[in-house]
């Protein structure tokens, strides 16, 4: 008699097979992580660097056709011709450059508005890409883009050349992050997933910090911007030593290449060789039997089975966006030392990253998400009414900061398990657009601490609090092995 295998079994069954090949972790694992992941050093240091490069500034109009005004610091006068800058700590900065103040104070923020808007545009067509040629090519093409395009911003003659140089900056950064990500987690097994997302997270924690280096010993914007676009020299590398990643092979059918790859990451682990290609043969042609073709596009993040994780998803990394970046500019713009504020932002994310991997893992990722949200929340709206004493505010703002940072790091995590394989990277990129929709608002939210001081506080607290409810509307992914098709989502429905 014939006995018929649920759907949902045999999706246990393909994963487990995979992971058995393989291994849930070993020096295989262990060496993609630590190579891959370096590339989130450079997308702290891309997407934080307008801390340092548009500060509060004490400016002083010097040039006025009537010379009997009675000129004032920081006062805006109609006319104006030339202004003088009181830059300390730094040399120089884009403001200071360009004149980015009064009637062109808008600006300062519209370049950083413009970087995220790469990154939104970058993450949807790398993330297409990815699922459609593979993570190995698109990875490849994002990091060259990022070595080269990093190097020119630097030698920006004005305002207009630059921005548009970080806008493309922004595009190559997300396809280098949203790739990385998803090579990751489909090269670790679902034992070690919430370590090994947390973990990946720890370079941009770094270069958060070692950005606060670069900016104290170089204080000019120009030599700033290349001291930390020299080291992205070292990713060229990736093109000797990355592999594409089994699971994506199988998923399209290149069984011989899957083979390979999965022979030599059996062998570093220790483990067995015999029978990969038959096993990876049956793999491969249950993904084809299941698998939604013709090509998918980003229409099937909309269809049954996920159209309710897609709009909570989305609207939480809205969210998360606007946080996270908002905030971090606004303590940076507020603080009398903007060295140790940035510095110490950066500090109090490490235990708060380690400490993911923890909650997650005990807690699950859903608790963890909608508590971090609703406690970061709630430090921030504290902050709007506690006195105004450097130490309190750092205190909160820091507190603040390192909540929405566990936001990010359950958030990865979260959509990368609640997406099937066959759209797992343009889930992640439309989430991920809608993450910098938020950031592409959040200098401006944070740019009106002078004129609505209570705008600020009251956004980046609220808006967490919202998201934090609707993640109770998503299902909890804890333990559960990597979905493959839609078809698998809908038979865990």
């Amino acid at each position: 008699m014939e006995t018929k295998i649920p759907d949902k079994e045999r999706s246990v069954k393909k994963e487990d097979s995979l992971t058995n090949l393989i291994g849930d972790f070993g020096k295989w694992q262990l060496i993609v992580l630590g190579t891959v992941s370096l590339v989130k050093l450079n997308t702290g240091w891309v997407q934080l660097a307008i801390l340092f490069l548009t500060p509060n500034l004490t400016f002083r109009c010097i040039s006025l056709p009537n010379s009997t005004v009675d000129v004032q610091n920081s006062t805006c006068y109609e006319g104006c011709l030339k202004y003088e800058y009181d830059t300390s700590p730094f040399d120089n900065t884009i403001v200071s450059e360009w004149d980015l103040v009064c009637e062109r104070r808008w600006l300062a923020s519209f370049t950083q508005t413009m970087l995220q808007a790469g990154i939104l545009v970058g993450s949807s067509i790398f993330g297409f890409f990815s699922d459609r040629y593979g993570r190995k090519i698109t990875f490849l093409v994002a990091v060259t883009t990022v070595v080269i395009i990093g190097m020119g911003v630097p030698f920006s003659p004005n305002y207009t050349v630059f921005t548009v140089l970080r806008t493309l900056q922004g595009a190559a950064t997300a396809g280098t992050m949203v790739v990385s990500f998803v090579i990751i987690m489909e090269s670790v097994g679902p034992r070690y997933r919430e370590m090994a997302g947390c973990l990946y997270q720890l370079p941009f924690i770094i270069g958060h910090i070692s950005m606060t280096l670069f900016a104290f010993y170089f204080r000019s914007w120009n030599s700033y911007m290349l001291a930390m676009a020299i080291p992205t020299l070292v990713y060229l590398g990736y093109f000797l030593v990355l592999s594409e990643t089994p699971r994506w092979l199988v998923s399209v059918g290149r069984v011989d290449d899957a083979t390979r790859v999965v022979t030599k990451a059996a062998r570093m682990n220790n483990l067995p060789t015999e029978k990969i290609k038959e096993t990876l043969t049956q793999l491969s042609q249950d993904l084809q039997a299941n698998s939604d073709k013709p090509k998918l596009n980003y229409t099937a993040i909309f269809q049954r089975g996920l159209l309710l994780k897609t709009v909570c998803c989305c609207f939480i990394w809205l969210v998360t966006g606007v946080s996270y970046f908002g905030f971090n500019q606004y303590i940076s713009q507020t603080s009398p030392d903007p060295f140790i504020s940035v510095a110490l932002a950066g500090v109090i994310q490490i235990p708060s990253n380690i400490g993911s991997i923890w909650l997650i893992k005990i807690l699950g990722r859903r608790f963890t998400l909608s508590a971090s949200c609703i406690l970061g929340g709630v430090f921030v709206i504290i902050l709007h009414f506690v006195p105004n004493v450097f130490a309190a505010t750092l205190t909160l703002g820091s507190l603040g900061v390192s909540c929405a940072a566990i936001c990010a790091f359950t958030m990865y995590i979260y959509t990368s398990e609640l997406y099937p394989t066959v759209v797992r990277n343009m889930g992640m990129g439309a989430c991920s657009t809608t993450m910098r929709i938020g950031s592409m608002v959040a200098p401006f939210i944070s740019n009106t601490s002078a004129t609505i001081p209570w705008l600020p506080t009251a956004v980046f607290g609220l808006a967490p609090i919202a998201a934090g409810l609707v993640c109770l509307l998503l299902p909890e992914t804890k333990g559960r092995n990597l979905p493959d098709s839609i078809e698998d989502i809908r038979n865990e429905d």
